[in-house]
């Protein structure tokens, strides 16, 4: 008998094992049945132009998974009791029917929500892409990288085989710890320091500690606010708190009615308003959270780069009674490629935050970790942030100048620290849906709330329809300034135009 059987010799796949996969589909497929001989190994060889010991391996991993079996001086047969019948109900090759009649169907899963709008195919995005949280990319300190990577790979290190702390490499955690001293005011052990996936991976730590497995827990949470703590925090059947801010970010006077466990705020550059928020109302915060009880989720995002006056405090750094849990990343610092954060517990919740830790992932990569600490205890990061934060800053000088020049009218908040602006239009220029079809028509993108991974809990705010949220550490000086340009120019052939240019 000669199977119809196809081996692609120009695909990198193994020929055995294209082999093996074309067998094996026969076999599921009932082209082949229980009972039935197989070609010889020489049959096939010579069917398929193949060498004979190709075709032996793919017939004995055949016979190690119990899909053939060998009848000496016979050859090979396909096994009776095939060894895999729930895969082919799974998938579909037969059909598992109730007496009734009625098919029967596996539990659906019960999870739902939504996922924030950070990822996009990179061919989807436009030339002059002004979304947020970027860094440039010929920023990243790849001499470095490389360097501090080969030297740690010149031996073998049981980093790399062995199982390491949960909570992430202790030279890493005693290298943040430095620095968050230094250049945040915080006073944490290392101990205290958790490495994980970045903010994301470091909220669905906080989310697991405090409201998995418990019954619906109310979180309050600044609006407008980050798409990815408000989508998370709702997964975990939490009941959200929204509440607003103004110039000076998150209105504390608000909370005063509400009871829960957490809130989440963003104070040293609101997402996405950018507001920053002073000293008394930082301490009018604390003061809150120590009267109520409530632990305050402080995710500074993106503190490193502040260019107009001194940095504040950070909420942990000010903290003394051990209800502030500090967020921080480096995804905006260095790259989001490398999928490194990190969360400063109160003491009193490290041990849950380790074993939490445990159970999601056991721990982070060791050699990113090995390098990342180096490049911090050997000062290098620190020059690196002086390097881009001038960057940064000349662009967002080309970002502001040209909006006022090209869309006079236009309010800028967020402009002191970070990595972007929000853009509040003009009263002649186009709604923020409209200028962003109409900047993509042009090459560039340019996003509102919605779209720039914020979130607001009413639509018909005083941001969600007339403002855009800007980043700009990703593009030059002069990409900036052309990317405006090209907005200011297809929104007036529109025929929008200031009242005194009609």
């Amino acid at each position: 008998m000669e199977l119809l059987i196809v081996v692609d010799r120009s695909s990198p796949r193994l020929l055995q094992l294209q082999l093996y996969d074309e067998l094996r589909r026969l076999i599921l497929s009932g082209v082949v049945v229980s009972g039935q001989r197989l070609p010889s190994s020489r049959k096939i060889a010579e069917q398929l132009d193949l060498a004979r010991n190709t075709v032996v391996l793919a017939y004995e991993r055949l016979v190690v998974e119990g899909y053939v079996v060998t009848r000496e001086k016979a050859g090979f047969f396909v096994n009776d009791r095939l060894p895999d019948a729930a895969v082919l109900i799974r998938n579909g090759h037969i059909q598992e029917t109730a007496s009734d009649g009625r098919i029967r169907v596996g539990r659906i899963p019960t999870f739902s929500g939504r996922s924030p709008s950070l990822w996009r195919d990179a061919p989807q995005r436009p030339a002059l892409d002004l979304f947020v949280g970027r860094p440039l990319q010929s920023s990243f300190p790849l001499t470095f990288w490389r360097r501090a990577a080969g030297r740690h790979l010149t031996r073998l290190s049981a980093g790399l085989t062995e199982y390491g702390d949960p909570c992430g490499l202790l030279r890493l955690r005693s290298a943040i710890a430095g620095h968050l001293r230094a250049t945040r005011g915080i006073s944490a052990n290392p101990e205290q320091i958790v490495i994980t996936s970045g903010i994301q991976g470091a909220l669905n730590l906080i989310a697991r500690i405090f409201l998995a497995g418990r019954s619906p827990q109310r979180v309050a949470i600044e609006n407008p606010c980050y798409q990815g703590a408000a989508y998370l925090f709702a997964s975990y059947g939490a009941q959200l708190h929204p509440v607003d801010v103004d110039d000076n970010g998150l209105i504390v006077s608000h909370l005063e009615r509400y009871t829960g466990s957490l809130i989440y705020v963003t104070p040293s550059h609101q997402f996405p308003t950018g507001y920053t928020m002073p000293l008394d109302r930082r301490l009018h915060l604390l003061d809150w959270a120590y009267r109520t009880g409530t632990y305050v989720i402080e995710d500074d995002y993106d503190s490193d780069f502040r260019y107009d006056g001194a940095p504040l405090t950070a909420l942990a750094g000010l903290d003394r009674r051990g209800r502030v849990i500090y967020l921080g990343t480096f995804s905006k610092s260095i790259g989001a490629g490398m999928r490194i954060g990190y969360a400063v517990l109160p003491q009193h919740i490290v041990d849950q935050g380790r074993i939490v830790k445990a159970l999601c992932d056991n721990g982070a990569p060791w050699l990113e970790q090995m390098v990342l600490a180096d490049f911090i205890e050997q000062g290098e990061f620190l020059r690196h942030l002086c390097r881009i934060r001038q960057r940064y800053l000349s662009a967002r000088d080309a970002l502001v100048e040209e909006i006022h020049l090209r869309f006079p009218g236009s309010v800028i908040s967020g402009a002191e620290c970070g990595m972007h602006i929000m853009w509040q239009l003009p009263d002649w220029a186009p709604t923020a849906a409209e200028l962003q079809r109409l900047a993509i028509g042009c090459g560039v993108g340019l996003y509102s709330v919605s779209a720039a991974a914020g979130h607001e809990f009413n639509a018909s705010s005083r941001y969600g329809l007339r403002s855009m949220v800007v980043g700009y550490a990703s593009l030059t000086v002069a990409q900036i300034r052309d990317a405006i340009t090209r907005v200011a120019d297809v929104v007036r052939s529109s025929g929008a135009r200031p009242k005194a240019a009609r």
